[in-house]
C-alpha cells in the first residue's frame, strides 16, 4: 500500500483503538475497512473548492453511520473525527500533521486509482494503491486544476 494511504489507515485503526475501545472490528463494516467517499464530489471538486480531499471513513456495520471520519487538508492537516454509533455529532476531534506535498501527492493518487477509474466510495485496499506517484503526474494534476 502507498505509504501516505498506508499513514491514513493506521491513524483510523488507532483513533478506533484509542477513542472506541469497546468497538470491536467486527462491529464495523468490513471489519473496519477504510473507504474513500469520493461520490458526492470527486477528489478534484473538493480539492479545489474546499482545500482538502474527500472524506475517508470507517463505519459501524448496518447503521451506515460513521465511525472515524478523516479529512486530509491541502495544508498537510488532518482532522480526524471519532463517532459513537448512530450519532451525528463527533465526539472527539484530533488533528495530525503531514507536509503539504504529501497531501497533494495523495490527491493525485486518489483522482488515479478512484475519481479516473470512475470507483465511488469504495475501499482504499481493492483501488490499486501501491502506485507511488511521479512529480509529473503531480505537474500535470496542478495544470488541469488551473484549466477546471
Amino acid at each position: 500500500m502507498n505509504q501516505i494511504l498506508m499513514k491514513i489507515t493506521q491513524i483510523a485503526k488507532c483513533a478506533r483503538q484509542r477513542n472506541l475501545p469497546e468497538i470491536k472490528e467486527t462491529d464495523l463494516e468490513e471489519n473496519g475497512k477504510i473507504y474513500y467517499m469520493n461520490g458526492d464530489d470527486g477528489t478534484i471538486f473538493d480539492w479545489q473548492m474546499n482545500e482538502r480531499l474527500c472524506e475517508f471513513m470507517m463505519f459501524y456495520n448496518q447503521s451506515g453511520m460513521g465511525a472515524i471520519k478523516i479529512n486530509v487538508s491541502s495544508n498537510g492537516q488532518i482532522d480526524i473525527y471519532t463517532f459513537k454509533d448512530k450519532e451525528k455529532t463527533a465526539f472527539k476531534t484530533e488533528k495530525e500533521i503531514i507536509e503539504p506535498k504529501e497531501a497533494l501527492a495523495l490527491a493525485v493518487l486518489m483522482n488515479q486509482i478512484a475519481d479516473e477509474k470512475k470507483i465511488w466510495d469504495d475501499a482504499i485496499d481493492r483501488m490499486e494503491n501501491n502506485k507511488i506517484v511521479s512529480q509529473e503526474e503531480i505537474d500535470t494534476f496542478l495544470k488541469e486544476l488551473q484549466e477546471e
